[in-house]
């Protein structure tokens, strides 16, 4: 009887060690919330809340692609194969910190209205991109 709880304990061991390694894997995005955060309150401060907000997340996010999983690059990894940086996520990083520095200093006229489509086709494309690896 005292064997059947070996097992158990491996496993045990086993999943916090998987855990472990998943919270080392995603901790780079951490970044976008803070970056968004960070954001939010800069530009509290300075009287621009929604375009500090895309800012701070363009920053994250820009942030969060070239930052490795888990801080650093794993043995044998070849920096910018497969390990590297993700270039989707830093182009949408660029293209919000646009968004919030066109809202405080470009023209008010068609840039809400073109921006806007632009978002929303973003967020169709992830939507699109979801559907497609459903599949």
């Amino acid at each position: 009887m005292p064997d059947e709880g070996k097992p158990e304990q491996q496993s045990g061991t086993a999943l916090r060690e998987v855990r472990l390694r998943e919270r080392r894997r995603h901790g780079g995005y951490l970044l976008i919330p803070a970056g968004a955060l960070i954001g939010l309150g800069a530009g509290m401060l300075v009287g621009q809340p929604g375009a500090g907000v895309l800012i701070g997340l363009g920053l994250g996010l820009l942030a969060a692609a070239f930052v490795p999983a888990g801080g650093r690059l794993p043995e044998g990894a070849v920096p910018g194969h497969m390990s590297g940086p993700r270039w989707t996520q830093a182009m949408v990083g660029v293209f919000l910190m646009l968004v919030g520095l066109a809202v405080i200093w470009g023209p008010a006229l068609p840039w809400t209205t073109i921006i806007a489509v632009l978002i929303i086709v973003l967020g169709l494309g992830f939507i699109a991109r979801g559907f497609g690896r459903m599949g």
